[in-house]
């Protein structure tokens, strides 16, 4: 397209440079024809330089009939322009259209890419509270442990349960339990750092993950001020309520180096802990005091 613009452009200038040719030719025929008309009216034969009347009327007729090729000359040149001009119009208008089309394909574009940005969200996060959902908790965790045996750090899986959460919901109704899932779960995003991630892992579970644990009592102190923040009361609308939770936790290598085992293992100790008074409890202490009942067990 722009190829063709170029050459449209060549071919007017051109055209315009014959149109100045034919003007020229038109300017000096009509100065011959004034000069001739002048002498022959005053008869001063003796001030012009052609010697007979016979070779001015002659050079008339000649300047005439330049005059006669030069109209024929620029109606041609300008029919020419005209043909060029709607030409040149064709083109602008097939640029705006063009340039319309792309702007088009650019809204299309960013449509598709912001229709596939809210579907990948919509994969990897909890609809309720927003949490990141069990898939991207997952990656993330494979991702984590790849990263602690190269560079030989340790990481810890924390599973949060709330208690009798079934009893929130039959006594306030499931839009009273819905806002505390989603409240509690902006407590738990609020207690980790940005390079940690917390995910609701199914009804009233959430699962954390710490990368880069220095030592064992970073992972039990914050999983104690996750139990009280998440104790905190709650009020909605006038509704107030209250929930504890339950944690355990694993430290991989020591408890496991694969995702599935340190799933096991946090999930033994969140259990055994329930069967206790304590609200925190790590994976080796649930080892030590295993519960009398093995039916407190609920793998993940």
């Amino acid at each position: 397209m722009e190829e063709s613009k170029n050459k449209e452009e060549i071919s007017l200038k051109h055209l315009l440079k014959q149109s100045e040719g034919v003007k020229e030719t038109v300017e000096e025929a009509a100065q011959k024809i004034s000069s001739v008309n002048i002498v022959l009216k005053k008869e001063e034969l003796s001030t012009y330089p052609y010697a007979t009347i016979e070779e001015m009327i002659a050079k008339n007729q000649e300047a005439e009939q330049k005059v006669t090729k030069a109209v024929d000359d620029l109606h041609k040149v300008n029919t020419e322009l005209a043909k060029q001009v709607v030409k040149r119009i064709d083109i602008e208008s097939e640029l705006k259209q063009t340039k319309s089309d792309l702007s088009d394909v650019r809204a299309d574009l960013s449509k598709s890419q912001a229709r596939e940005k809210d579907a990948t969200h919509i994969a990897l996060h909890d609809s309720l509270t927003g949490l990141p959902n069990r898939l991207q908790l997952e990656q993330r965790l494979e991702h984590g442990l790849i990263q602690a045996r190269r560079y030989g750090r340790k990481l810890a899986v924390l599973f949060i349960d709330l208690d009798k959460f079934k009893n929130i919901n039959d006594s306030y109704g499931h839009d009273i339990g819905d806002q505390l899932l989603i409240t509690v779960a902006n407590r738990l995003q609020d207690s980790v750092r940005g390079e940690d991630m917390v995910s609701r892992w199914g009804g009233d579970e959430f699962i954390c993950v710490l990368l880069n644990v220095d030592h064992e009592s970073d992972a039990i102190n914050l999983a104690n001020k996750m139990i009280e923040q998440i104790s905190q009361e709650c009020d909605f609308d006038g509704t107030k309520v209250s929930i504890s939770a339950t944690i355990g936790i694993a430290l991989s290598p020591r408890d496991g180096e694969t995702a599935e085992v340190l799933f096991r293992q946090v999930d033994r100790a969140m259990y055994r802990s329930k069967g206790t008074e304590q609200r925190v409890m790590m994976f080796d202490e649930a080892i030590l005091n295993p519960p009398t009942d093995d039916g407190l067990t609920c793998p993940i």
